[in-house]
């Protein structure tokens, strides 16, 4: 009877609504705080994860997405020490041509150094999205800010104040900037006017502004980007010689289950790398992926919710981590603050926005994965690197396996491996939608090979709730080659297995 009810809870909404058709509706949920069942008798509770601001962590691959300040989206001064509290490392930073020069030839860098400079000042990284137009060049367009008005299509003056501008950009940040993303979704109609988005006119694009960038930043990193990823308008960027001036390629690719594409995006995308760069070393980025904390009815993502801050939270762990352990160069958060209103797209309009900021806007208070940021970072420091390691969940002490109960949920268990500090790491879910708020199966077992040292004390780390679990007993298996640990919970968001001395560093043990 208990094994029935398992199954009966992963595939039914903790919020009460068994039996509906989901599609066919828009529900404001009450959220539900995650809680494993933990501890137990396998499972002692023996701390908490420490946590490091940005300038404690030495490095890593998280960043949290600085957007739209071009167009004063909210309110920088009043999030960066609380930022810097996530102990992220990169934040993307959109330069605002039209923002900068507002009198032909005379440029106001007074509020990019502000970012910049605050920035820094805490340990993190700015990188540039380097893009769209300006009305004084342009003429009337449907945004004041010319947002996705690309200046190829404005005559010889616009497109000589375009490299002049970047010329100006690229020096005055050349000590303190060294990553430059050209443009912002030259794939999206959006993002790309007043022409329908062309490929090889965004590589001419890319080549102009790439070779401004390099004569004043030799070591700069020039990166192309595409809205979503292993599209037809990134495969023939390659195919058309792209990849001979870009150093890494930037997908964005935004949906409901973050491991429905995740596999393939990355294969394609390798491969046409391999085949297209000449040897090029050319890493994939991601720069902008996010999920809201609500969604407004009729968004164009089609939820079956409105969202919430832990739904947010855990599709955020999940997509951190498919980016960092598949070797993705850099993984965003979009974004750091909910838009506030105005925000506008090429084409003008008030356009349906979720609320996908780490803090609120008008009161810039902190949402529930402000919190997990903190949890996660000092896990995925640069201490922790992708390495391939066997590790396999195994749901038949916790689910009925038998005839006439799906077993689909096989198929969306996810382990992904890390080495950190010589130590296998790996990170187990299931990938079930955030929206359903699956509660946590018990008792499953974790078969796992031990790596370069073996795991002599385990231990399991909850992001979402800071707290750290040790078990108190290994299974041996075939003289200790295979091992499995009992009692082990499996969520819709990743759990960290390792061992103790892994993370010993960022444990703060209980008195």
């Amino acid at each position: 009877m208990m094994k029935t009810h398992i199954i009966k809870a992963m595939f039914v909404a903790a919020f009460g609504i068994a039996g509906c058709n989901l599609g066919a509706q828009w529900l404001k949920v009450e959220e539900i705080e995650p809680k494993l069942p933990l501890p137990n008798s396998n499972w002692v509770e023996i701390g908490k994860i420490r946590h490091k601001s940005s300038s404690e962590i030495k490095d890593s691959k998280i960043s949290i997405g600085f957007e739209c300040l071009d167009r004063d989206m909210f309110e920088p001064e009043k999030v960066y020490d609380k930022l810097a509290e996530t102990g992220i490392k990169k934040a993307r930073c959109q330069t605002g041509w039209g923002k900068t020069e507002k009198v032909k030839g005379v440029y106001d860098f007074k509020w990019l150094d502000d970012i910049v400079n605050n920035l820094t000042a805490r340990g993190i990284e700015p990188y540039f999205n380097l893009g769209f137009g300006n009305a004084i060049y342009m003429g009337k367009t449907k945004t004041p800010t010319a947002v996705g008005y690309v200046p190829l299509y404005y005559g010889e003056e616009c497109l000589n104040a375009w490299k002049n501008y970047v010329d100006a950009l690229s020096k005055r940040y050349k000590d303190k900037v060294k990553i430059y993303e050209i443009w912002n979704e030259p794939s999206h109609i959006g993002f790309w006017l007043p022409k329908e988005p062309d490929v090889r006119e965004y590589a001419k694009l890319i080549r102009i502004s790439a070779e401004i960038i390099r004569k004043n930043v030799p070591d700069a990193k020039i990166g192309a980007t595409v809205a979503g990823a292993g599209r037809p308008f990134q495969y023939e960027y390659f195919k058309n010689g792209g990849a001979d001036c870009i150093d890494f390629f930037a997908v964005h690719s935004y949906c409901i289950i973050p491991e429905e594409r995740h596999d393939v995006e990355v294969r394609v995308s390798r491969d046409w790398i391999e085949r297209y760069s000449k040897g090029r070393k050319i890493e994939i980025w991601q720069t902008e992926a996010g999920f809201a904390s609500y969604f407004p009815k009729k968004h164009f993502r089609r939820t079956i919710t409105a969202g919430g801050e832990y739904m947010q939270a855990k599709w955020m762990l999940r997509r951190t981590i498919l980016d960092l352990a598949a070797g993705y160069g850099l993984s965003s958060h979009f974004q750091c603050v909910d838009f506030k209103k105005g925000y506008q797209m090429g084409q003008g309009g008030a356009p349906l926005f979720g609320r996908y900021g780490v803090f609120e806007n008008i009161t810039y208070k902190p949402k529930k994965i402000f919190h997990v940021f903190k949890n996660l970072t000092p896990i995925l420091d640069e201490s922790a690197q992708p390495r391939p390691f066997f590790g396999y969940v195994s749901t038949l002490k916790a689910v009925a396996d038998r005839l006439g109960a799906s077993r689909l949920f096989d198929s969306a268990k996810r382990v992904e491996t890390f080495e950190r500090n010589g130590y296998p790491m790996f990170a187990i879910w299931l990938a079930e939608d955030v929206q359903t708020q699956m509660a946590p199966i018990a008792n499953c077992s974790f078969n796992y090979v031990d790596g370069p040292k073996p795991l002599k004390r385990p231990v399991l780390l909850d992001p979402i709730s800071g707290k750290v679990f040790e078990c108190k007993k290994i299974v041996p298996e075939k003289g200790n080659v295979y091992a499995y640990l009992d009692g082990v919970p499996l969520a819709d968001y990743p759990l960290i297995i390792t061992d103790y001395d892994a993370v010993r560093d960022i444990i703060k043990l209980n008195k």
